[in-house]
């Protein structure tokens, strides 16, 4: 007895190695991918009382589905012609991004944007996940609580928030998207950021925003910097190229990865009217 017990041990020591090996090497990729594609602003760094530069910003907290709690700023306009639903990037938080929003308002709309968990003042940690639930959660509580009409709202993701924003779009129903400075998905950027390291061999193809946009039927805008050193506007195009009709393509000229707003000014905010007043009438 005491034989084969010992030879049973010796049959799945290598098994149970080679089992601990891979569970290893997961979490060691997991810990990667999140360490380079998530890089949160912590509250209090940045602007928490934006009303002191004329932004009238109402904190708002809710649920994601799986009961993380997060924060948002509802940005109602007296006048608004529809509801923007604001995805940022990969890092700092909502204390960040004051400009960008007092810019999105002047589209007379209402914004409302939130940070992902682990971002800001929202609880967790982010994973892909969990972050698509956040934005769900967020839409969810726009045309619930808020009473936005599903029909009046455009969804807007810059850079790692246009996939969020893309991803949003396939399982929730909007008046339009708008896609800004993004990718394909995570793979390719790795092999284009880390060129010299082969990083896209342990990369996961997540975030499969090329896949995805084939299958939206709402109107579309793609804006990308034709100067973007973060994610080239190759992507931008691509992304472009695989999306059903309806669909635009806007080039930023001199514009890089985020300074759009800033570069494409006037011009910016005119052509995001126009698509917004477009998303309002194709219903």
């Amino acid at each position: 007895m005491a034989s084969r017990r010992k030879r049973l041990f010796a049959y799945s020591l290598p098994s149970l190695a080679a089992a601990i090996g891979v569970g290893a090497g997961h979490l060691w990729r997991s810990r990667l991918e999140r360490r380079h594609t998530y890089l949160p602003g912590r509250y209090p760094h940045g602007v928490w009382e934006p009303r002191r530069y004329g932004l009238p910003a109402e904190d708002v907290w809710f649920f994601a589905s799986d009961g993380e709690e997060l924060h948002g700023w509802w940005i109602p306009h007296d006048q608004a012609r529809g509801t923007l639903l604001y995805c940022h990037g990969n890092s700092g938080s909502l204390g960040e991004q004051v400009q960008v929003l007092a810019q999105l308002r002047r589209l007379r709309v209402n914004v409302f944007a939130f940070d992902y968990r682990g971002y800001g003042r929202s609880h967790g940690q982010p994973s892909e996940a969990g972050v698509l639930r956040d934005a769900r959660a967020a839409y969810d509580h726009v045309v619930g609580p808020l009473a936005q009409a599903p029909e009046t709202v455009v969804l807007l993701g810059h850079s790692l928030g246009g996939a969020i924003a893309i991803d949003c779009a396939v399982r929730r129903p909007v008046a339009g998207l708008i896609v800004q400075s993004s990718f394909i998905d995570t793979k390719q950027m790795a092999r284009e950021l880390y060129p010299q390291i082969p990083m896209h061999w342990i990369a996961r193809r997540q975030f499969r925003s090329i896949e995805k946009v084939a299958r939206l039927e709402m109107p579309k805008l793609f804006v990308h910097g034709d100067q973007d050193g973060t994610i080239p506007v190759t992507h931008g195009r691509r992304l472009f190229r695989a999306a059903a009709e309806p669909k635009e393509l806007f080039i930023v000229p001199r514009a890089g990865h985020n300074d759009v707003h800033r570069h494409g000014g006037s011009k910016y905010t005119r052509r995001l009217s126009r698509f917004r007043d477009r998303c309002l009438e194709t219903r």
